[in-house]
Parts: C-alpha cells; structure tokens; sequence
C-alpha cells in the first residue's frame, strides 16, 4: 500500500488561526508517553516478554494491535482518493475483500502460528521456517527480505507525518521556520523520540498497550470527521442526491473496473500472512480463544473505518463535478484523487479543535505501525541473525534483550536520518 502520497497531500488540510491543533497534537503525543510508561512497568525482564508479551494478550487487546497494524495511514486516507475516482465499488474493491481474507488468515494460518509459538519457543516467523525446512541459510536469506519490507513503510509514515503536520502548523510560527510552519525534521524527531521511549522501555508489550488507544483513536476521529463532512454538505440525503445528480457513474461498479481489476485485488490482503509485525502479534496471544473477537470483529471494524472514507470520496467527486471543490491538479491536468480528503476536511473542518483532534487521529493511524514494526526489526536482528550466527549459549535472556534494544535505536536513527 503506497500511503505517502496520500499523507503528503494530507499535509494541506488547514491553516489555522491559532496554535490550537499544534496544542492538542502535543497533548496527545504526552499522553502516549504517559501510556508507554505505565506499560513499561509491566515489563518483566524477560525476552519472552520483550519480544512477545510472554503470551499474555487478551482478546480485546489482540484485536486492536492487529488492526491498528494492518489498516496503516492508508485506510484512512487514501481510500478517500480511491473512491473519487472510481467510485463505490472500491468498497468491495479493498475493503470488504481485506475484511474476508484478514479473517481467513487469522483463523487459518494466525491460530496455527501461535500454536507454534507456544509449544516450540518461536518469537519470530523466521524461526518457525527455519525449523520447518532445517535450513539455517534461509533464515539468513529471509532477515534481509522481511527487514527490507519493513523500512519503506517506517520511512513513508516519517515522512508523511512532517509533511502533514507543516500543512496543519502552516503559519503558527512566522519568522522562526519556513513558512511558519513546524519542520518535518522536528515532527519526526518527536515521533521517534515517543515511540522510541516507550518500545525500548515495555517492548512489544508496551506497543500493544499503545496501539489499542492509537486504534481507537484513529477509528473515533475516522467517524467524527465524516459527521462533521456530511453535515457541512447538508446530510446525508443531500449529500447522495449530490453524486446522484453531478456525477451518478460514482454509484455504481460497472464501466469504472474491469472484473479482473475486480477480482485481483483479493491477492492484496493475503499478505498479512508475510508480515513480520503482524506476526509477532499474533504470538502475542493469551490463547487460541484470544483470536475468536479478531477473528469475528475485524471485518466489522474494517467496515467503521472504511465506509466512511468511501462516502466522504463519493461525495467529493460530487462537489467536484459541481464545481464547488477545488481539488488540486497532477502534471498531466488530471486531479490529485490524493488530495480529496484535505480538501473535504479543508472545506468542512474549520474549527481548531477539530482540526487538532482530527490530526491526532492521522498520527495515531501513523504511528499505530510505527512501533510494531521498530519492535518487530529488533527481534528479528536479535533472534534471527545474531544469535544463530553466534550461537545461543553465547548470550544469556538479558543480553539478547538489549541486543533486540540496541538493534532498535540503531534503526530508528538511520530511518530518521534517511526521512530529513
């Protein structure tokens, strides 16, 4: 999923009066570290417990970390762009296909995993395909794949992040930055410096503690924002007679996606089963009764926050066809469907509270990845290359600890540095 681009147009939501939204995005970001602190001290000092919770997560938790995994920044954000331009059936194009194959994966292949893990000792995928093929090569052949799926997305939510909080801050501090606004180089400084406080401190639990209040998060602020849209257009009758009237073909599936376009999208979600984070989480598990609410509840959940981005897309394209919004253009003329979603916000969003709140919702689907995934390279260096390489008895539980800590400061500063 490429959600940079639709982050970076997301950067030019808004230019508030006053530093409001800079305010409660501060607050917010204290209120994580508060959180990540209180996790931390849950820590048990273990390796098991670093790298995967010892196996202690419970359904409710389990559900919101392994969403607020899978869904990124780009469920709430660039399907808006999706559906301006081709219309409702992205909803069964993306959503409803991630919804039934999330599940499956989780049933079929998550339980199975966990199962796995508990018996065996694995903290990793790689060890579980080590083990199955009696191959130590291909678990040094995999650290250098799964790590290099992980880093373009710690980079795009970086970068995304600075460029949309200088469109929020665009103004607040004339003479001190360019253009008044806060540098990317700064937004992102902070953001690893919170993720990095707490994950290093609590591990993979402490990123689980977060990401079930980052996920509620961003799925409270996905509604309030499509409350806020649906009443500046009228309601939602009259925001459907729109489409109906200035651009129809929006409503309906055909004529905009062939039936092979259509169906080849069904491959797309099947790979949360590569996912290295994801399958930490899964490990994570209490049970294999933890996994029923993820199972049963993903979908629905896939259906709160994507609905309303489909409408807020369908009805942007309306406007558009009205000609009363403006959406910005590519370098071929065409408009930017990536920047629909600012320019709804933009138009309909205007109180600085709102525009706080609501920027703390695109962080929280930011960050939400960010740290899994920080924990998820650290334990992967640890326990896939450096301990096999140099063999178990050469570290004891402590050590392989700060190998996974050390690991993890070690990526977060080269990903900050390549993000400026």
């Amino acid at each position: 999923m490429s959600s940079i681009t639709p982050l970076i147009a997301l950067g030019q939501v808004a230019e508030p009066a006053s530093r409001t939204p800079l305010v409660i995005i501060g607050i917010y970001m204290c209120v994580l570290f508060g959180l990540g602190w209180i996790s931390s001290r849950l820590f048990r000092g273990s390796s098991k417990d670093f790298f995967v919770a010892s196996h202690s997560i419970g359904p409710f938790m389990l559900l919101m970390s392994v969403f607020g995994t899978t869904m990124t920044a780009f469920a709430l954000v660039g399907s808006t762009g999706k559906a301006f331009s081709l219309g409702i059936g992205v909803y069964g194009l993306m959503a409803s296909s991630s919804g039934l194959i999330h599940a499956a994966c989780f049933f079929l292949v998550g339980i199975r995993m966990w199962s796995f893990g508990k018996k065996y000792g694995y903290v990793t995928q790689i060890q579980f395909f080590r083990d199955r093929f009696e191959s130590k090569k291909l678990g040094y052949l995999l650290f250098p794949i799964l790590a290099g799926l992980i880093i373009p997305y710690l980079l795009v939510g970086l970068i995304g992040a600075g460029t949309y909080i200088g469109g929020v801050t665009r103004g607040m501090f004339p003479g001190t930055f360019d253009a008044g606004a806060v540098p990317g180089w700064l937004t992102g400084l902070v953001i690893c410096g919170v993720v990095l406080f707490y994950v290093f401190s609590g591990g993979v639990r402490s990123a689980v503690w977060a990401n079930t209040f980052q996920t509620i998060v961003f799925m409270i602020m996905g509604l309030v924002g499509f409350i806020v849209i649906a009443k500046g257009i009228g309601g939602l009758a009259e925001a459907s007679e729109l489409v109906k009237l200035h651009a129809p073909e929006k409503l309906v599936r055909e004529g905009l996606m062939t039936p092979a376009h259509f169906m080849s999208y069904m491959l797309v979600p099947l790979s949360v089963g590569m996912f290295p984070h994801l399958f930490q989480h899964w490990l994570t598990a209490k049970s294999a009764k933890a996994f029923r609410l993820t199972v049963i509840a993903h979908p629905l959940c896939i259906m709160i926050v994507w609905v309303p981005c489909i409408l807020i897309g369908i009805w942007g394209a309306g406007l558009y066809a009205e000609g009363s919004l403006f959406v910005p253009k590519l370098p071929n003329g065409a408009p930017n469907a990536n920047a629909v979603l600012s320019m709804m916000v933009n138009k309909f969003m205007v109180d600085p509270v709102l525009i706080g709140l609501f920027s703390a919702g695109v962080l929280a689907a930011i960050m939400s990845s960010l740290d899994s995934q920080f924990v998820c390279v650290g334990s992967m260096f640890t326990n896939d290359f450096v301990v096999p390489l140099f063999g178990k008895e050469r570290f004891s539980d402590r050590q392989k600890v700060w190998l996974g800590r050390g690991f993890i400061v070690f990526i977060v500063v080269i990903t900050y540095v390549i993000s400026i």
